[in-house]
């Protein structure tokens, strides 16, 4: 059996929001041009207060955003070595990132002052994925140099090292105990408890889908793994690609070779990327832990409503389409885990709110 999920109460609280009457109403509010040119935004993620939102782009900036007013509070360049993956850590003013030229190392940085607060040195290739423990100041960084590293805001030397199949994904589950580690060179996600992460994987899930991937590509092939996310329970897993199709897990399955179903983009879909980019993921849950969005290029915003039954080929169609005033794709996607606010970004981030009165977008036709 998992560790329990439940022994500690997480500091980033998923408060439940009551989204079923608003999710299909949600509309661009505002949108932000603020990156240079022909960049592009390759993370969002929003503070413990949902108050602001960082995203990072490939211009090597940083951009600050408050939710509250819906402006723009600040540019940040980090032109030295390229940013990516920022996230918040526990305090509003401190951010985390991904180096992407010079080295690899991790950077914690004080928005207030713009000034560094610790490096974080270790791996030896791009840092691909960036995630904060909920509860604590723990954090757990993946790279392409086959290293998993976990490590505290307080050191700069990491306190555990995995050595595992690269690229790989992190996420913590809501409690901070467990962490998950998806290794697409492998087809598996590992389930690890922290207190014993020097030990074999409790759970090891393996990840395939050649039936219904060969009526994609030949030979069969899996799209790139970009996100891997629990939900606000921690009973399920979402892990999100650059294809058409993304892959809900049941993290207490006892089947351990076969995932729950899979949601389904339109097919043929591919979203835009550059040669070797990575983003913070097109595909999140909602707070409420009932709705998957993701991003669909040019054809907007989809929800999945993962109350609905999957059909007998284990897929799960889109529930609602929003593609109403879209004039942006969303290659990443992140929501407010505080407030009814959605972000979507590529080329602009854009924020997304309900509208009380907006009409129903018709609903996705079920192919």
């Amino acid at each position: 059996m998992p560790p329990s999920l439940t022994s500690s109460r997480p500091h980033r609280e998923r408060e439940s929001i009551k989204l079923s009457e608003t999710i299909h109403r949600f509309r661009p509010s505002k949108s932000f041009s603020n990156i240079s040119p022909g960049a592009e935004i390759t993370s969002l993620d929003f503070d413990d207060r949902g108050e602001l939102c960082i995203a990072s782009a490939d211009d090597e900036t940083l951009q600050l955003y408050d939710c509250i007013s819906g402006r723009h509070q600040k540019t940040l360049f980090s032109k030295k070595y390229g940013c990516h993956l920022a996230k918040f850590t526990h305090s509003s003013s401190n951010i985390i990132y991904a180096s992407t030229k010079g080295d690899d190392t991790i950077r914690y940085l004080s928005l207030h002052d713009n000034s560094y607060i610790r490096y974080f040195k270790g791996h030896r290739r791009l840092v691909n994925s960036l995630e904060v423990s909920p509860v604590d100041d723990q954090f757990i960084s993946c790279s392409a140099d086959d290293t998993v590293r976990l490590w505290d805001l307080k050191s700069s030397n990491c306190h555990g090292l995995l050595n595992l199949p690269s690229p790989s994904l992190a996420a913590f589950d809501p409690s901070g105990i467990i962490f998950a580690v998806a290794s697409q060179a492998s087809s598996s996600i590992m389930l690890y408890d922290l207190r014993n992460y020097d030990k074999a994987p409790f759970t090891t899930f393996t990840i395939t889908d050649d039936a219904f991937l060969s009526a994609y590509s030949y030979p069969p092939r899996m799209p790139q793994w970009s996100k891997l996310e629990f939900s606000n329970d921690g009973k399920l897993m979402l892990l999100g690609t650059r294809g058409h199709s993304h892959y809900v897990i049941d993290s207490f399955a006892e089947n351990t070779s076969k995932f729950l179903y899979r949601v389904l983009r339109p097919r043929g879909f591919t979203l835009p990327e550059k040669e070797g980019k990575e983003t913070s993921g097109s595909v999140c849950f909602t707070p409420d832990g009932r709705y998957i969005v993701g991003g669909q290029g040019e054809r907007g915003v989809a929800i999945w409503d993962t109350n609905k039954q999957p059909d007998e080929k284990k897929s799960l169609l889109p529930s609602w389409d929003l593609v109403e005033n879209v004039r942006t794709q969303a290659s990443v996607v992140a929501f407010n885990h505080k407030t009814n606010l959605l972000a979507t970004a590529y080329k602009e981030a854009v924020f997304w709110l309900p509208e009380q009165h907006a009409p129903d977008p018709p609903q996705s036709p079920q192919r």
